[in-house]
């Protein structure tokens, strides 16, 4: 499956800066929005200099993604100053836009150095894994696992039982990784996280009120998505991400996750507005 992820999140070159891609879940109700934001930064790394390594992404999710068919992602070369490079990637499937994003890539460069320290956390190996937990269960739904295939190990420190869900405080912890080791591709281990960074910053908003994805008279999609690299990483090393509600109104709902090493550095940083809405 790890082997299937990597094919999926390095997009095949057709040419004049076009790409197409293919989708994990193909037998999916839609395409997972982390892997089209993953997808576009892949893509975009092929026409950087490898030097420049991209230290942002802001995408919108335009429309849901169908999952049988393929992906087309097509880049534009928006700029290549002395150090920062501009990117806009349009993905698109039957000739309209489902995401649209823009990237910025650095040199290397030093400054000084801040980040707030992680907060506590279980150690990963003393908590069960998300497909652990769904198969003791029986609900695993082989048609769409995001957090539950055998590619990802994720472990959560307080699982959500979806289940029966239980309205409680707009915090999660979830420690996150690849099931093996990932070639030693920068470009790639930035799509992984990309990918990762989807995961529960709608869930963090929904278990606020005690809501579910699937009730049938509230809405639930993602709307925007923002992405900050600040520092190297592994994403086949354990990586804790901390995610916290930040405001729910309007039928919308902010979301705000933090990814650290675990010797405690943040590495990365992700914001992402979802809808929430009733119908």
């Amino acid at each position: 499956m790890l082997a299937k992820l990597i094919d999926v999140l390095s997009p095949r070159p057709l040419g004049d800066d076009r790409f197409e891609a293919d989708n994990m879940h193909p037998d999916a109700f839609r395409v997972y929005g982390g892997q089209v934001l993953a997808q576009a930064i892949a893509a975009a790394v092929q026409t950087v200099d490898p030097m420049r390594r991209i230290h942002s992404q802001h995408a919108y999710f335009l429309r849901p993604g169908d999952p049988a068919k393929a992906i087309e992602l097509e880049v534009e070369r928006v700029r290549d100053g002395a150090s920062f490079s501009a990117r806009r990637v349009l993905a698109k499937q039957k000739g309209r836009p489902i995401l649209g994003s823009s990237m910025s890539f650095q040199m290397p460069s030093r400054g000084d150095d801040y980040f707030p320290g992680m907060p506590p956390a279980p150690d990963p190996e003393t908590l069960p894994n998300e497909r652990q937990l769904s198969l003791e269960a029986g609900n695993l739904d082989e048609s769409f696992m995001i957090t539950t295939g055998e590619d990802l190990d994720i472990r959560v420190v307080e699982p959500i039982n979806w289940a029966k869900p239980v309205a409680r405080e707009g915090k999660l912890q979830a420690w996150m990784k690849t099931s093996d080791a990932l070639p030693d591709d920068p470009g790639l281990h930035q799509a992984v996280l990309a990918y990762l960074s989807d995961a529960f910053l709608i869930d963090v908003c929904l278990i606020v009120h005690g809501r579910g994805f699937d009730e049938g008279d509230f809405q639930v999609a993602s709307l925007d998505h923002a992405l900050w690299f600040h520092d190297d990483f592994r994403a086949d090393d354990w990586l804790l991400h901390v995610v916290e509600a930040e405001r729910i109104s309007g039928g919308r709902g902010l979301a705000r996750g933090s990814f650290y090493t675990r010797d405690g550095r943040l590495v990365a940083t992700t914001i992402q507005q979802g809808l929430m809405r009733f119908r």
